[in-house]
């Protein structure tokens, strides 16, 4: 199922939360509409946390359905909350806390901006579960984990990327990958969509051509 939201009336949604297939992630403060939108969309459960003292989710957590990666600017209380809904989590030494910005992950593989730690890495192959890739920009831009979104169907990525830079993110997350916007032109996928192979929450501002490639990409039909 897709559904058309907002949080707050701020339609950025994909900053604010993140999901896999069994659980999404949002802020503590998260409005109730907002939760049961992600109930029924994405068919999960749903955990209420900060992370990183911010209730910015998207952008600091890393997941795929194997495990998630945080940094260690993450509270342990923030930690707990996610392990218990039985994510596996690993929590790295990392000066950049938001890992959810510079990792683009499928289950079968990630891509990593290549400034990240040796050890933030290894721990991305060995929590997530997967081949890592390592990249210094998609697009021309260093944030790879902002720039797009993967599920075990799809990836769907700023319309900047060429056919080459494309096929490196098919080969490296074993999905088909293609360009796409959310929230009426915005480039910056991530932003605008928490999605999972099941279902999407989208911007309130995504229009029926985004939301038709959005449902290609990811068969959500």
């Amino acid at each position: 199922m897709l559904l058309r939201v907002d949080y707050n009336s701020n339609p950025n949604i994909g900053i604010l939360a993140a999901a896999n297939d069994s659980v999404a992630v949002v802020p503590r403060d998260a409005p109730e509409s907002f939760v049961e939108a992600a109930r029924k969309a994405l068919t999960v459960e749903v955990v209420r946390t900060n992370l990183c003292r911010t209730s910015l989710i998207g952008a600091m957590l890393a997941i795929n359905n194997h495990g998630a990666v945080v940094s260690n600017h993450a509270e342990r209380s923030e930690v707990e909350a996610l392990e218990s809904a039985g994510l596996s989590v690993a929590v790295v030494n990392e000066k950049h806390n938001a890992l959810g910005n510079l990792i683009l992950a499928s289950d079968e593989g990630a891509l990593v901006f290549k400034g990240l730690r040796k050890a933030t890495k290894r721990a991305v192959k060995e929590v997530m579960g997967c081949e890592v890739t390592e990249v210094t920009s998609l697009g021309r831009f260093r944030t790879v984990g902002s720039i797009g979104v993967a599920t075990q169907r799809g990836a769907l990525l700023h319309p900047s990327l060429g056919e080459a830079e494309l096929e490196l993110v098919e080969e490296a997350l074993g999905v088909k990958a293609e360009i796409g916007t959310v929230n009426m032109g915005v480039g910056f996928v991530k932003t605008g969509i928490v999605v999972n192979s099941k279902g999407a929450l989208l911007g309130s501002a995504t229009t029926g051509p985004e939301i038709m490639r959005i449902q290609e990409t990811f068969e959500l039909m």
